[in-house]
């Protein structure tokens, strides 16, 4: 009898090992690294987590504040659209309907209890994914990666975790041991291992409310233009701020400095240039990620000085100059590849009578600072 009892917990034990072995770290990792997606808004480049059978994709909110769509990849090299439906800018959360993955994903659950300091906690995503196929040594790498960490602290809005999150891993999810979402990473220092997550309530709330999207919501961006000499004009450079309205209008004020002065125009003879310009204008993306171009289309004002010589004014010793201040209509098109991009300005109904150009070529470098909500 008791040889079989022996053998009995010998076999439970054997059995217990080896279901132990089937669900252990590595494999739950795996499991959850299928709910996971990489999203590519326009150059961005965010991660995401399935949370239902419908095909609802929660991220953060700054990473699709640019536009309504968002190409969503998964891991078995599956690409799909997807769109912002709900959103609550002030907790950086976003939902995004795809359709394509109803059904053929599995979703993480999101935990209902608050997480407590010290807590294991796993970070899963793209960290500096664009980097992912640039470098050999690299292939395979970055994308759908896991990284390990504890709670640091727990704030009503925002958790805090030493967990390993860089640019790319955005909007991705942050689980306990069981696969629970606890936060969708949102925003780090730049100190070492401080991150912070949006809290998986925050998460909850808005899968219950459904709050929908602001219309209003893009990119306020900072620029450097160069602008080339044509005609009589003069070579310069000018300081842009603007913003892009869910990837579709662009709004840009600029400032343009040339160091053009009455001696220029004394020693050389007219030269025009302009000071400052308002444009709007009409966008249309070309490709996203490592491909994303635009084009567009607008107009708006723009302000000049012309410095005139006049005649020399032999007492003087010196050629007489004027000054003529004028606001001309302004037509433009701009092409862009990443950050960088040419634009064509032209004058056409600009006084002749004034004299300069009729119009500017410039290389534009745009740098986004803001998300707008």
């Amino acid at each position: 009898m008791a040889s079989n009892i022996i053998r009995i917990c010998l076999v439970w034990m054997s059995l217990s090992s080896t279901a132990l072995a089937s669900d252990s770290l590595p494999d739950r990792v795996e499991r959850w690294m299928d709910s996971v997606v990489l999203l590519v808004v326009g150059p961005g480049w965010c991660s995401g987590v399935v949370i239902d059978d419908e095909g609802t994709v929660a991220t953060a909110y700054h990473c699709v504040a640019s536009g309504l769509r968002s190409e969503v990849h998964t891991q078995d090299g599956m690409r799909h659209m997807g769109k912002t439906v709900a959103a609550l800018p002030k907790d950086d959360i976003a939902l995004l309907s795809v359709p394509g993955l109803a059904g053929t994903v599995s979703p993480l659950e999101i935990r209902e209890s608050t997480p407590r300091r010290g807590e294991t906690v796993y970070g899963l995503g793209h960290p500096f994914a664009p980097f992912a196929d640039r470098n050999p040594a690299m292939e395979g790498m970055l994308t759908w990666s896991v990284t390990r960490g504890i709670v640091s602290n727990v704030g009503p809005r925002l958790l805090q975790t030493d967990a390993a999150l860089n640019p790319g891993n955005s909007g991705g999810p942050v689980v306990d041991e069981d696969g629970r979402i606890v936060g969708i990473t949102s925003r780090k220092l730049s100190g070492d291992n401080v991150a912070f997550l949006s809290t998986a309530e925050n998460l909850q709330g808005l899968v219950d409310s459904g709050k929908k999207p602001a219309l209003v919501g893009g990119v306020v961006g900072m620029s450097l233009s160069i602008v080339m000499p044509q005609d009589t004009s003069a070579t310069g450079v000018a300081l842009g701020l603007g913003t892009t309205i869910r990837e579709r209008v662009v709004l840009n004020g600029e400032l343009f400095l040339t160091g053009i002065s009455e001696t220029h125009a004394a020693h050389y003879g007219d030269v025009w240039t302009p000071s400052w310009g308002l444009t709007g204008a009409l966008k249309q993306t070309l490709g996203r990620g490592h491909f994303h171009s635009a084009f567009e289309i607008g107009g708006g004002l723009v302000g000049s000085q012309t410095f005139q010589r006049g005649p020399y004014l032999d007492g003087e010793r010196r050629w007489s100059t004027t000054v003529e201040r004028d606001v001309d209509q302004a037509v433009y098109a701009r092409f862009t590849f990443g950050g960088a991009g040419i634009r064509m300005v032209a004058l056409p109904w600009r006084d002749e009578n004034l004299g300069g150009a009729s119009y500017m070529v410039t290389l534009d470098f745009g740098l986004p600072v803001l998300m707008t909500y």
